[in-house]
């Protein structure tokens, strides 16, 4: 009797975990989603308060998403959400944290970067994504990003960095379309 409790505990245990991660990771990309990436800027706000550890706040923005799931469906849509989460987790560090926040947003949190390296580190990615195609059907769709950035210290509250970052990701696709 007490082994076959502690295989139902551990099978419980099995899907509490299993029920945890799919509440913090989008289906699409993998990524973490929007509370998963909260969670992990709220951590990363705190490493900073603690122990002065500096880092920068990314926004991602496609541009023309919609044009794509309207032209070519939501099937090609999500193929190019899933190509975009690939590109920025393979091309960030272990230590920092990519997300999926919201339709065709993305956020990463760069840990212990200054802002020069952080901006070097997006000029990279700018390059990936917007040089990138996602085949489908005898189709080359095309990926284009905006991207705003901002560096976080220990005064810093999300909410406010998120709306920075925001502000710079439009500046930037408003400067794009000029």
């Amino acid at each position: 009797m007490a082994m076959e409790a502690r295989a139902e505990l551990a099978d419980a245990q099995r899907r509490v975990a299993v029920l945890e991660h799919q509440a913090r990771t989008d289906e699409v990309t993998g990524l973490l989603n929007r509370r998963g990436f909260e969670a992990a800027m709220e951590s990363a706000l705190a490493r900073t308060r603690r122990f002065g550890e500096k880092g920068v706040l990314v926004i991602v923005d496609l541009d023309g998403f919609k044009a794509v799931n309207d032209t070519h469906g939501h099937a090609a849509g999500d193929l190019v959400l899933s190509a975009v989460g690939s590109i920025l987790s393979r091309h960030t560090r272990d230590t920092d944290a990519v997300a999926r926040i919201g339709g065709d947003e993305f956020a990463i949190i760069l840990t212990e970067a200054t802002l020069d390296g952080a901006r070097k580190r997006v000029r990279c990615l700018d390059q990936l994504l917007n040089y990138a195609t996602v085949p489908w059907h005898g189709v080359q769709i095309p990926i284009r990003a905006s991207f705003g950035t901002v560096p976080y210290g220990p005064k810093d509250q999300a909410e406010t960095l998120f709306s920075r970052a925001d502000e710079a990701m439009y500046a930037r696709k408003r400067s794009r379309a000029s």
